[in-house]
């Protein structure tokens, strides 16, 4: 069964029921050049822009038959899809196994706990900050599928057409209406699934195409989880069919990352993860080099989940980590 434009509409107003989209979008401060905007991702009910694509994986299987209260959904994730999807297949009743990198923080494995799903952790370095590669945990995935698939499903989220769907009929419309039907000049997205960067590529590219899409990739040997490096990690389906829609790419490192995130903190009061200090790095050198303009990004998630990653790199101190999560609790 073909999903059409009704169905996906009625899977969007069932997300917003449940607390799924429609984040804030915010102005951010910052030092010159072009105005930047960002949507807090972590306003989503189970905390991360991961919410929506899960749910759209999950609400179009069921909707065309191939999930249901029978199968198991088994699925690779580094952090917040494993989260998102642990929590939303538990509102319908399915059962999920999350398949995770040893070096993904404490906090993301205890919330995937939490949600009463089956969580699956890969051997390795699992020290915090540890490099995090999520390649051996979509293989293990993968071979669950081929041994048993009569019990499994895998929602594949790297190459699922739904994943960047979420962001066409959910992310785009709402920047596109904050802006009071206005687009931006510049999205500018990190790189992990490529759902969310080519989710709004192609809404953008439809409504405005003058919009310029900027991809921002970690350098190889990066430690930011829920990203990738396109050059030493497999290239996602979704990316590798829709690169004509990205304009420019840029890479940040850990030490840019990093900064950004004090920086908001310090200058925003915006306590976020890694992968938006990131994304944010990229934000601000497209600030700069176009000088006037207006700058959307994404903070995928908050910092609160990352305490025993935080501390160990020294990115703050215990003191700062308490009041950036009394932050987050005052929001």
């Amino acid at each position: 069964m073909k999903l059409d434009d009704s169905d996906y509409y009625k899977i969007r107003e069932e997300a917003y029921s449940l607390g799924i989209g429609n984040t804030p979008l915010v102005r951010i401060n910052h030092d010159g050049g072009a105005e930047i905007y960002a949507k807090l991702e972590y306003y989503n009910r189970f905390g991360s822009v991961k919410d929506r694509a899960s749910f759209f994986m999950i609400r179009s299987m069921i909707i065309d038959g191939r999930l249901s209260k029978n199968k198991v959904i088994v699925e690779a994730s580094s952090g917040n899809t494993g989260i998102a999807i642990a929590n939303i297949a538990s509102l319908f009743g399915i059962r999920a196994e999350i398949i995770i990198p040893a070096g993904s923080s404490k906090e993301t494995k205890d919330a995937i706990r939490k949600s009463g799903q089956t969580l699956i952790e890969m051997e390795g370095d699992s020290a915090p900050g540890a490099r995090i590669s999520i390649d051996p945990a979509i293989a293990l995935a993968r071979s669950k599928i081929l041994e048993n698939p009569e019990k499994y499903v895998n929602l594949d989220q790297y190459s699922n057409p739904n994943n960047t769907l979420s962001h066409y009929y959910t992310t785009g419309p709402e920047i596109t209406k904050a802006f009071n039907g206005d687009a931006p000049s510049h999205v500018v997205i990190g790189i992990g699934t490529g759902g969310t960067l080519t989710g709004l590529a192609k809404y953008f590219k439809s409504v405005s195409p003058d919009t310029k899409i900027i991809a921002v990739e970690p350098v190889p040997e990066h430690h930011i989880q829920g990203l990738k490096n396109l050059s030493v990690s497999n290239v996602p389906k979704l990316i590798e069919e829709n690169r004509s829609l990205v304009d420019e790419w840029i890479n940040v490192t850990d030490e840019m990352a990093i900064a950004e995130v004090r920086n908001l903190l310090h200058d925003n009061k915006l306590f976020v993860g890694l992968s938006s200090g990131a994304s944010m790095a990229g934000a601000r050198m497209v600030a700069r080099k176009i000088g006037k303009g207006k700058i959307v990004t994404l903070f995928p998630d908050s910092a609160e989940k990352y305490r025993s990653v935080y501390l160990a790199r020294k990115v703050f101190t215990e003191a700062e980590f308490n009041t950036g999560i009394r932050l987050l609790k005052a929001e």
